[in-house]
């Protein structure tokens, strides 16, 4: 986040209650170092899931999701779980 603030939102719940918070500002695409350190992540990870890598190196949680479609076409990772929400996948053994 360089040169930008980091805003705190105020939001007003019942009874006069006011919650503070900072929205996450996360990157539309990683950079090539983070994409590297992906990468040697997903070569070892036993499970992994989209969230765990939007949370991990700040970047949307849609981009994770594609950065682990391309990796699972190319045989890096396979699918272990799924349901209607999220994918868990894991380094395919080799």
């Amino acid at each position: 986040m360089s040169g930008q603030e980091k805003k705190v939102v105020r939001k007003k719940k019942k009874f006069g209650l006011v919650v503070e918070f900072t929205p996450t500002i996360r990157d539309l695409t990683p950079d090539e170092e983070t994409k590297k350190k992906i990468d040697a992540e997903l070569q070892r990870a036993k499970g992994i899931t989209p969230a765990y890598l939007a949370d991990k190196y700040n970047i949307r949680v849609s981009t994770a999701k594609k950065i682990l479609k391309e990796a699972e076409a190319n045989s890096i990772i396979e699918n272990i779980s799924k349901s209607r929400r999220t994918k868990v996948y894991s380094a395919i053994s080799k």
